[in-house]
């Protein structure tokens, strides 16, 4: 069942019962190819969640019309007739869907979540497609009215129903096509956790996404400061970096996957990673919300302090140096740093850094002592 839920996603597949339906007319009923086409929208529509089933939706309602509709002009119409009246039908719904938009998505997608919204985008494109491609079948069915003679009407009628068949199923090709490429994109996507001010996630979103939003949503980052002797190791952020690119920072930052949503694994492999090295002692600081018009972030801070020589030369560090207060301090304002740093600078400033010369000082009466 998840299997054909999920096939059932493409809103592409809304055309099938069309599909059965232009295949039925003429061998069948009327009336019976219609109540099949109609069972067809009604099963998908009763499996598939409300997002993805705009045009199943669309062709129960289209079949349910005509099938009543067939009542009363049965006798009037042939069945070629009956054929373009209900694709007249499904086409005007398509319009009055696209029409009402807005209306629909405020409706379906209140309060939710981006997928969500971009499950009710995707239907809508392929009902815009498929409102275009039928609207120049039926300039080509008034074209059959017009041109049509005597001398092979059934030849006409089976190009006219062939090219309609060809129209949806290439449609349906498409969409399978787009969302394989698609898929196949997203499952190289590094998707982030969506968090409140807590820490607690309220979803997840592909990165890529997330960036063309800038500060709509926030995701936990772990950064992670390292002092080597009361001295900061320092290096340039990548141009890449969506915050603060090419400004001195900790060599150690990442954002926090949603598979791994642990922020103490994630500081541990990044040290790990990064350095080669799983001795390195990392231990938790502090956690904040860091916003500008650029991005929004709950960070965990960690830090590493170390005082060995041998420790620090086997870290394997690479691109950076090591600052000293001083010359942080020389230097802060100066658009040098990144904003992450001189927030955080601060704090160790007052809770590391002091406690360090406390000890030295300690260190140094107790030497004067003896």
């Amino acid at each position: 069942m998840d299997v054909i839920r999920k096939l059932l996603k493409n809103p592409a597949f809304g055309l099938i019962p069309f599909l059965v339906f232009s295949f039925l007319i003429g061998r069948v009923d009327l009336r019976l190819a219609l109540l099949i086409a109609a069972a067809l929208s009604a099963v998908a529509s009763l499996v598939v969640k409300k997002q993805s089933r705009l045009i199943y939706d669309l062709s129960l309602i289209t079949f349910v019309i005509s099938f009543l509709l067939s009542f009363f002009i049965a006798p009037r119409i042939d069945e070629f007739g009956t054929f373009v009246l209900i694709e007249i039908i499904f086409v005007l719904s398509l319009i009055v869907s696209r029409l009402s938009r807005s209306k629909i998505i405020f409706r379906l997608a209140k309060n939710a979540n981006s997928l969500v919204k971009n499950y009710l985008s995707e239907s809508f494109r392929v009902a815009f497609q498929t409102q275009y491609g039928l609207s120049i079948h039926l300039l080509l069915v008034l074209a059959f009215f017009i041109f049509s003679t005597s001398d092979a009407p059934f030849l006409n009628r089976l190009a006219v129903i062939t090219i309609f068949q060809i129209i949806l199923i290439t449609i349906i090709v498409m969409e399978i096509m787009r969302l394989h490429l698609l898929d196949r994109q997203l499952k190289k996507e590094e998707w982030l956790p969506v968090v409140n001010e807590h820490g607690n996630v309220k979803g997840k979103i592909a990165k890529s996404v997330s960036k063309e939003l800038k500060n709509k949503l926030m995701h936990p980052v772990v950064r992670i400061a390292f002092i080597y002797k009361g001295k900061f190791y320092l290096k340039n952020r990548d141009e890449a970096c969506l915050l603060d690119p090419g400004k001195l920072d900790y060599p150690f930052e990442r954002f926090i996957d949603f598979n791994n949503l642990n922020p103490d694994e994630v500081a541990r492999n990044i040290i790990r990673e990064e350095c080669q090295n799983e001795n390195i002692p990392v231990r938790f600081l502090l956690k904040y919300v860091f916003e500008n018009e650029n991005t929004k972030r709950l960070i965990f801070l960690y830090v590493s302090d170390i005082e060995e020589e041998e420790l620090f030369n086997g870290m394997h560090l690479e691109g950076g140096k090591l600052w000293t207060e001083a010359q942080i301090e020389d230097n802060l304002g100066n658009n040098l740093f990144s904003e992450c740093f001189e927030l955080e600078y601060e704090y160790l400033k007052n809770t590391i850094l002091m406690v360090r010369h406390l000890k030295e000082k300690s260190n140094s009466l107790n030497d004067k002592g003896e």
